[in-house]
């Protein structure tokens, strides 16, 4: 249980193996986790790449989330931030976002360690 990381089928797969279990078990316990809305799907719109989280029943449609596109990390804004931001976003240029959507980019560790790398 990692709720502020996603991740790939693969790293699951590779997880879940070393514990004896097949790749057929992974992929069908991903779908049950999934229609139980115990995981979500984070799908990368650039590269079609998806990646798992755990929510454990966590209402995450209800707020805006952010993924930091270097490291993985997953913040979960805060639902009053989540409203202004959309609503913001609304009156200035009529765009709706979905709920629970998700906005790529990164995080401020893996951003202050390339500023660092690049002094």
């Amino acid at each position: 249980k990692n709720a502020s990381h996603s991740f790939a089928i693969e790293e699951i797969c590779e997880k879940i193996i070393e514990s004896g279990h097949g790749k057929s078990t992974v992929y069908r316990i991903i779908s049950e986790l999934l229609a139980e809305g115990c995981i979500r799907r984070i799908s990368d719109e650039k590269t079609r790449h998806c990646t798992y989280q755990y929510i454990g029943g966590e209402d995450c449609h209800c707020h805006l989330h952010l993924k930091c596109r270097n490291c993985g990390e997953l913040i979960h804004l805060d639902e009053d931030i989540s409203n202004k931001f959309t609503k913001t976003l609304f009156d200035i240029r009529g765009f709706a976002i979905e709920n629970g959507g998700m906005i790529f980019g990164r995080c401020e560790n893996c951003r202050l360690a390339k500023e660092g790398a690049n002094a």
